[in-house]
């Protein structure tokens, strides 16, 4: 009786340690998976600066002008992965240039009002907005670099992408290899990525659309850099429950703060 008694314990315990090892085991997962995806993030956005960079040098060196200046957007539109649009504006902000011309209309606009100007460059080598409506009606992020001809300010040349063109891959890849979802996050509650598209410029702080247990969660996530925090939603049209383990960190990139995370049911 008393052998039976001391194994019922033992496969008690041996059922806890394996339990908890699966806990530490999906956590410790999501920790990975997030760490991936800050990387690739980073990766992806620190090529495109450089092609931007690159090409900025390029106008800087005697191509200024419409034309010469369009055939370096074209040359970077082609090598860049990321670029919807693209744009040159001179040291007056006035557009000479867009590439593709579905934003031709563009060109001779002044873009001062997005205070893009001299100062705004001040110390930077790239800049990054945050998710904009834009003029053309779609939103993205756009990525600047300044253009200077010997040290004097020739403007800037803007990119605009969506962010299933940078989130897409990464997110397509965190799911075969860990079967986990990626969701992107401004500090401000914006969500500027997630694999529901429906969810995409929602601000889940503001939207009254998100229950209460959700914002909780978001805030806590808008709050602190890195982290990792549960909430539960009803689905709706069910009466089913889901509950998410959310694990984050922060990428920080040409001014802009983005809260990365993964979640796992």
């Amino acid at each position: 009786m008393r052998l039976l008694h001391l194994l019922i314990i033992g496969l008690f315990i041996c059922t806890a340690v394996i339990s908890a090892g699966c806990v530490d085991t999906q956590e410790t997962s999501q920790k990975k998976a997030v760490s991936e995806a800050v990387s690739l993030t980073n990766h992806s956005l620190s090529e495109n600066a450089e092609y931007m960079i690159q090409a900025g040098e390029e106008i800087a060196g005697g191509k200024t002008d419409a034309d010469t200046s369009k055939q370096v957007l074209a040359d970077l539109y082609q090598r860049s992965p990321l670029a919807q649009t693209i744009l040159y504006a001179d040291e007056n902000m006035i557009v000479v240039s867009v590439y593709p011309d579905i934003i031709r209309s563009s060109v001779g606009s002044d873009q001062s009002s997005y205070g893009t100007n001299e100062a705004y460059y001040s110390g930077k080598t790239v800049a990054l907005t945050k998710y904009l409506h834009l003029d053309d009606g779609t939103n993205a992020s756009v990525l600047s670099a300044p253009v200077y001809a010997e040290g004097k300010w020739k403007g800037y040349i803007s990119m605009s992408f969506d962010s299933s063109k940078l989130f897409g891959g990464i997110e397509r890849h965190l799911f075969e290899k860990y079967g986990y979802h990626l969701c992107v996050l401004q500090t401000d509650g914006n969500q500027i990525y997630d694999y529901d598209l429906g969810e995409r410029g929602k601000n889940i702080l503001t939207d009254p659309s998100y229950p209460e247990d959700v914002k909780a969660a978001a805030l806590e996530v808008c709050l602190e850099k890195p982290g990792t925090t549960e909430y539960t939603y009803q689905k709706t049209g069910a009466n089913e429950s889901v509950h998410k383990t959310v694990v984050w960190d922060t990428l920080e990139f040409g001014g802009q703060i983005w809260r990365v995370l993964i979640l796992a049911e």
